[in-house]
């Protein structure tokens, strides 16, 4: 069985100043480029979203209560270039309120065994369907610690859902809550092969050794 990555990214959650964070002062400060040097942006044209930077494959958006730093080719190279982008949020704008960073890494398997289908599964499905009621999608959350020096200050959501089209999605959220700048920079600055290491045991914990696609 194989899975699929899409959407990685990294979330800092806090009161961005947007007048500072627009497309020139991302360039400068969350990519480091020098005056003048070419980005692309998005500008939405019918929505109040957000416009979106994007260079070198990170694609930052500034809400009014999130950093939302994106990487357009889902792999650990590009989400670990995204989270020293958010260090470099943290650094450059130290008096912004901050109160918890995440790296989220998401997973999407078609064609998957029975038996992981199960995952989602509880007797209330039953009790549902005994009632008429169809179930279009299914759920599953689990919060936990994992017991090693270089996460043990956070912590990890898994997510698993089903929906009705079949699609199995896996996230994994890596969160710690804290108002303390350098305790998000350390959440931020973990060693990319551990950040590796973890996923690849927790997916093989989780999902009968699931072998993961190249995107």
């Amino acid at each position: 069985m194989k899975i699929k990555p899409f959407r990685w990214d990294v979330v800092i959650v806090g009161f961005w100043n947007r007048a500072i964070l627009v497309p020139d002062g991302i360039s400068k400060r969350l990519f480091k480029l020098p005056e003048g040097s070419g980005i692309e942006v998005l500008v939405p044209v019918n929505t109040l979203d957000p416009p979106q930077v994007k260079h070198d494959g990170i694609v930052v958006i500034v809400e009014e209560k999130r950093l939302i730093i994106g990487t357009e080719n889902p792999n650990y190279t590009n989400l670990y270039k995204a989270m020293q982008a958010g260090c470099y949020a943290l650094k450059d704008l130290p008096e912004t309120p901050v109160f918890a960073a995440g790296y989220n890494v998401r997973f999407e398997i078609k064609d998957f065994p029975s038996e992981f289908d199960e995952i989602t599964q509880s007797s209330l499905d039953d009790q549902l369907s005994d009632g008429g009621y169809e179930i279009v999608s299914r759920s599953f959350s689990r919060r936990i610690k994992i017991n090693n020096d270089i996460f043990k200050k956070g912590h990890l959501n898994i997510i698993i859902r089903k929906n009705e089209n079949s699609l199995m999605k896996i996230e994994l959220n890596f969160h710690r809550d804290s108002n303390n700048i350098n305790d998000l920079l350390e959440w931020l600055n973990i060693p990319e092969e551990s950040l590796v290491k973890e996923v690849k045991q927790i997916l093989n914990n989780i999902s009968l050794n699931v072998e993961e696609t190249k995107k």
